[in-house]
């Protein structure tokens, strides 16, 4: 191998690769979407959740849901609590956010999941209210 090889490498441009458009599916697409969403750092993570979560694209509810469920950077957590709502009609939603009632540190999200709530209609103003009055 030569010196130039060596310091660079091949120096071929490698053919980009293409995928066969009948084998695709949403699944397949969903996972691609939440790897590279796991591959990013909180930072990206978080600002990821604001975009895709004000977008109330119902093909993004997955990364929001796995952010609520599982994402280890607070800030990502309460960034989608903050924007579930906009996924109202979503089958998985109300199960998510009353799974979320049982979780011993939920109170750490507040007022985000119960903003959720109030934005969904599952609580009154006043029950909102009631919650921080404590």
């Amino acid at each position: 191998m030569t010196f130039w090889k060596t310091v660079f490498g091949n120096t071929k441009k490698k053919e980009p690769h293409k995928q066969d458009e009948n084998n695709v599916n949403s699944e397949n697409n969903e996972l691609s979407a939440l790897d590279k969403f796991l591959s990013k750092t909180p930072n990206d993570r978080f600002k990821d959740i604001m975009l895709l979560g004000d977008s109330g694209n119902k093909d993004v509810f997955e990364i929001l849901e796995y952010a609520i469920r599982n994402d280890n950077d607070s800030r990502v957590v309460m960034a989608a609590l903050k924007r579930i709502h906009k996924f109202k009609g979503h089958k998985r939603l109300i199960p998510l956010l009353e799974e979320l009632k049982n979780k011993e540190n939920i109170t750490m999200y507040e007022p985000y999941y119960s903003m959720a709530l109030l934005n969904l209609g599952m609580i009154t103003e006043d029950e909102f209210n009631n919650i921080f009055d404590k």
